[in-house]
């Protein structure tokens, strides 16, 4: 038999799928570029059904010339009129990227495909206004939103197969919000984050799974949320001017009984402390095996009590990690109650690893340091990162302290790290 003359020609012979997916990993450009190797690839790209318009074909275009604008305009019309079959994900992410008008168009040529997977996002400061017909994605499935004024019509019922879903700096009312998220009953996944500050949250989602949430809001009120497992809330501020009645800490208690996972970030913690602080909750965090507490102010006694709180009605907690912040509010307090209570009776039987950030030669941070190792029969690890600002002499004090506090397990050990 005769060796082949040419170079053999593997690729091209791969089944259609698995081509398929190999132009699917490549920049958009590129797979329209793959056009050119013969005329098996000629009208390959055309099919695919996953279209990528992002930063890097932004820069790519938009690095050339001073009109490349209109080129990436032209070049995404293109990619649309040509495209041949079903598109079951569309991403359009270009922060240079201005025209509305022609966002209006792309979402219209859309509309008419069953959209499974679509994320639009923006830099601009002035938000895109989401056309009517974007309200008309019924498939979706997974929605990512960054830039845009999300005012659905009067008819619009929600998506009712979106499982996921991730809003950034995103314009709407708290009422459209809850309706929104009530309106998609599938959903297991939440991210919202941005500067716009919501009075109140209302989060009602029977299926959601995941809930992460980065800003402002007033009150947060978690509704038939049984299968939530993890959850994060980083608040930029505390609104000083709504009144709590009751404690935040067991109403957020009670709506989250299937808590694994809970990340208290910026000023979440202060938040759940307002209300009056209870010993230890009425229904018990028995979920609950990681807790984060971000900027956990140790002048701040209701601070500590909510921490507490937390952490002693948590029976299977496993792992804790704790970001110190020295403020100056009530020191004194402090330093009274844990010189007065015993809290000795409280046992941490599952606990393992501990990380304690930020610390200082503060006598509030030394006596949390001090309850914990006491607390914890089953501990592994403690790390203890001390705090830049510490000199060198409150850090031998600090050292030799921890040195000194009782160790409830045998085989503890206690990282100082620099």
């Amino acid at each position: 038999m005769k060796r082949p003359c040419g170079p053999l020609d593997i690729i091209s012979d791969l089944p259609n799928n698995i081509i398929e997916n190999i132009l699917m990993r490549l920049p958009i450009c590129d797979a329209v570029g793959t056009s050119i190797l013969s005329k098996k690839w000629r009208y390959k790209w055309l099919t695919l059904p996953h279209l990528v318009i992002d930063n890097a074909l932004g820069k790519k275009l938009l690095g050339r010339q001073q009109s490349a604008k209109n080129e990436l305009v032209s070049a995404v019309y293109q990619v649309l009129l040509l495209h041949k079959g079903p598109i079951v994900k569309f991403v359009l992410e270009v922060d240079e990227l201005e025209s509305c008008s022609d966002i209006d168009h792309w979402i219209n040529f859309l509309s008419n495909h069953d959209i499974q997977e679509f994320t639009l996002s923006r830099a601009k400061t002035e938000h895109y206004k989401l056309p009517s017909y974007f309200f008309t994605f019924l498939h979706l499935r997974h929605l990512k939103l960054r830039g845009c004024a999300f005012r659905p019509p009067p008819r619009f019922k929600g998506f009712s197969k979106l499982i996921s879903l991730q809003l950034e700096d995103i314009l709407m009312d708290a009422e459209t919000f809850g309706s929104l998220i009530s309106s998609c009953p599938l959903l297991e996944q939440l991210t919202v984050s941005g500067y716009i500050p919501y009075d109140s949250l209302e989060i009602s989602a029977p299926n959601l799974k995941s809930f992460s949430f980065t800003g402002d809001f007033g009150s947060i009120c978690f509704k038939n949320t049984l299968l939530l497992a993890e959850v994060t809330v980083a608040l930029c501020r505390v609104n000083k001017n709504v009144k709590h009645q009751s404690s935040n800490l067991i109403k957020i208690g009670r709506s989250l009984p299937a808590v694994e996972k809970l990340y208290l970030e910026g000023y979440f913690l202060e938040f759940l402390a307002l209300g009056n602080v209870p010993k230890r909750l009425p229904i018990l965090f028995n979920n609950l095996k990681v807790l984060h507490l971000d900027e956990m102010d140790f002048s701040n006694l209701d601070e500590i009590l909510c921490s507490l709180c937390l952490i002693t009605s948590s029976p299977n907690l496993e792992e804790l990690r704790v970001v110190a912040y020295a403020g100056d509010i009530a020191r004194d307090a402090v330093v009274e109650y844990f010189g007065t209570q015993n809290l000795s009776h409280h046992s941490l039987k599952r606990l393992q690893k501990v990380k304690m950030e930020e610390i200082s030669n503060f006598e509030p941070e030394l006596e949390f340091i001090k309850f914990i190792l006491a607390s914890s029969p089953s501990l592994e690890e403690m790390e203890v990162l001390r705090s830049e600002d510490t000199v060198d002499e409150d850090e031998r004090k600090m050292w030799k302290e921890l040195m000194r506090f009782r160790r409830a397990s045998p085989k503890a050990e206690v990282i100082y790290l620099q």
